[in-house]
């Protein structure tokens, strides 16, 4: 069982990692050609989520 920081690091983490996964989503989404402005609303990231990790 983890304690009170341990969970909330737990939650940051799990947090984090959804996020990285939208982004490649969005990215691949973009690469097929898909409007970026439906991929902003599909995926509730910013567009500068997009910008900072456009490689």
């Amino acid at each position: 069982m983890l304690n009170g920081y341990g969970q909330e690091g737990h939650q940051i983490g799990w947090q984090e990692g959804m996020h990285e996964q939208a982004i490649k989503i969005a990215l691949r989404m973009l690469e097929q050609g898909i409007d970026r402005d439906q991929v902003l609303a599909a995926t509730q990231l910013s567009e500068a989520d997009l910008a900072a990790n456009n490689h």
